[in-house]
C-alpha cells in the first residue's frame, strides 16, 4: 500500500469505537488541539476495529451554512491528513492495538483552507509525540 494512501479500511465508522471518543469523562480519550484543529484520540485492541490496521480516522468539519461547505472542509480535512499521516502510521503499523481518532475542525468557512492546512499537520505531529499506553494499560492520568 502507498504511503499516502487512504483506504476505506482505515475510516473510523463504528458506532462503538466512535462513542467512546466523544464522552467527556473517560480519562483513556487524548486530547490534542491545534488552533482550529481538535484530536480526539484512543487505542482499541485491533480486532474491534474490523480491519487489520493501526489506524482508523473520522473527520467531523462541524455546523456549516450549506452543505456544500460541510463537504468542503470535511474533503480538506481528508487530504491534509492523507499527506501528514506518515508518523502515525509508523508508530501503530506494528503494535498489537489500533489507535482511533477524530478530527474535529472547529474554524470559520472564509479561512478554512489555511487553517486545516496549518493546524492539522502540527495536531497530527503533537499527537505522534505523546507516549500512548497500550490497550489495557492504565494511562498516566490513572496511575497514583
Amino acid at each position: 500500500m502507498r504511503p499516502a494512501a487512504f483506504p476505506r479500511s482505515r475510516r473510523l465508522k463504528r458506532r462503538r469505537l466512535l462513542r467512546p471518543l466523544f464522552e467527556r469523562d473517560r480519562a483513556d480519550v487524548e486530547r490534542v488541539r491545534a488552533g482550529t484543529v481538535v484530536l480526539l484520540a484512543r487505542t482499541v485492541p485491533r480486532a474491534e476495529t474490523g480491519h487489520d490496521v493501526g489506524l482508523q480516522v473520522g473527520f467531523a468539519p462541524g455546523r456549516r451554512r450549506t452543505n456544500a461547505l460541510r463537504t468542503r472542509v470535511r474533503r480538506l480535512l481528508r487530504e491534509t491528513f492523507r499527506l501528514h499521516q506518515g508518523p502515525l502510521l509508523d508508530r501503530f503499523g506494528d503494535r498489537p492495538d489500533a489507535l482511533t481518532v477524530m478530527v474535529l475542525f472547529r474554524g470559520r468557512d472564509d479561512t478554512a483552507a489555511e487553517d486545516v492546512r496549518r493546524d492539522l499537520p502540527r495536531a497530527l505531529a503533537r499527537l505522534a509525540d505523546r507516549d500512548l499506553p497500550l490497550t489495557g494499560e492504565p494511562s498516566d492520568r490513572e496511575r497514583p
